[in-house]
């Protein structure tokens, strides 16, 4: 089993003077975050029955599905981070779909609910302080860092690329 790491002090998200487009997303009941537009190629609405399951896969792999005449594995993302998985949560029939693309790879990640586009400064972006929630060590990994909105609720800045590691490494 791979080790997974957290660093409050990792690269940073982009430039400092720049700002990117996020789309936010909830994860659990209480835990939203955001992923980077630049790393998503598109967001998807499915019946969990367009989602045929895979036997004997590790617990996030969901299934596959038909998309574009290409076979797309669909993962909980939750699940995949340690936390509670969308069953669990009680979504199982509707759901959201996020397309993270890394150079060859394209994965669905199940979220619990796809959220709206935030335009966020990079200076906004911060380290989550450690004693802010008890973070998964799959989850740490992933973490670039905390973003606060306008009605002061902390939203986790996510990395596609690392959730790609963190699905390689299972």
């Amino acid at each position: 089993m791979r080790e997974f790491r957290y660093s409050a002090v990792s690269e940073p998200v982009l430039p400092p003077d720049q700002s990117c487009q996020f789309l936010s997303f909830q994860l659990t009941p209480t835990l939203q975050a955001l992923i980077l537009t630049a790393q998503l190629g598109e967001v998807l609405s499915l019946e969990a029955s367009q989602v045929v399951p895979i036997f004997d896969r590790p617990e996030p792999v969901m299934g596959i599905c038909n998309h574009r005449g290409e076979v797309l594995w669909i993962v909980d993302l939750a699940a995949l981070l340690g936390l509670e998985t969308l069953f669990v949560q009680n979504c199982r029939q509707h759901l959201s779909i996020m397309v993270i693309h890394q150079m060859q790879s394209h994965v669905g990640i199940a979220v619990r609910q796809v959220g709206q586009l935030i335009l966020c400064p990079a200076s906004q972006i911060q380290p989550l302080p450690l004693a802010a929630i008890e973070l998964t060590p799959q989850l740490a990994f992933c973490l670039k860092g905390a973003y606060q909105n306008s009605e002061q609720k902390t939203l986790l800045v996510l990395d596609g690329a690392k959730i790609l590691d963190v699905l390689k490494a299972d």
